[in-house]
């Protein structure tokens, strides 16, 4: 035979849990604001947040234009004073660190022109999904685990759409180096339209869509 006072002590068990458990998550959420205040980071039309670290002053002449139709990952470099035609000018490198958390965990669908080399930096795991011209999704784990699988780096191409989603953890922090260096000009964020575009892939993309 039960006591009468033992659906009340589970009830105050239960309610001295959930407290103990909001606490525990007020204090993660205000680590976080305090990295995100300590690393000067702001909110990326991606998602996420982050923080250019890096911009290099050389510059040089690539084929790519703002007005291309097709965007393209390779360049042209003036060699010789010759004239690249259609040229646009880019920084030869620049660098981001960028942070995925619980209240912000995915990236969505973009691509850029460059190359992207990523570099894990501390936290959880994030995964990478890629899709190529030809519909080729791939995904790899960028982390610190490596017996899970991560990769502490990871090369996505230029031209490629990408996707990032944080898997493991309450936030990943990651570097990325683009070459050429990173401009607005040359990032496009996706739309529904990939879903005409790669039909095969349709429940993959819906997930890290924007709108």
């Amino acid at each position: 035979m039960s006591t009468p006072n033992a659906g009340r002590s589970s009830i105050g068990q239960l309610e001295d849990d959930s407290l103990i458990r909001k606490a525990i998550e007020n204090e993660k959420q205000l680590e976080m604001k305090q990295l995100i205040k300590r690393l000067q980071l702001q909110q990326h039309v991606e998602g996420g947040y982050y923080a250019e670290t890096f911009r290099s002053p050389l510059k040089l002449n690539t084929s790519w234009s703002s007005t291309d139709a097709v965007k393209k990952s390779s360049l042209d470099l003036a060699n010789n004073d010759s004239v690249v035609t259609n040229t646009c000018q880019r920084n030869i490198c620049t660098s981001i660190v960028y942070l995925l958390t619980k209240q912000s965990p995915i990236c969505y669908w973009h691509k850029n022109r460059s190359d992207i080399i990523r570099y894990f930096h501390g936290g959880g795991s994030m995964k990478v999904f890629t899709i190529d011209d030809v519909g080729l999704l791939q995904t790899v784990r960028l982390g610190g685990n490596i017996e899970a699988g991560d990769r502490l780096q990871i090369v996505t191409k230029g031209g490629n759409w990408e996707a990032l989603m944080l898997v493991d953890g309450d936030w990943a922090l990651q570097g990325e180096a683009v070459a050429p260096g990173f401009d607005y000009r040359d990032m496009e964020v996706g739309t529904r339209e990939l879903l005409h575009t790669f039909p095969g892939l349709v429940d993959t993309i819906k997930l890290f869509l924007k709108e």
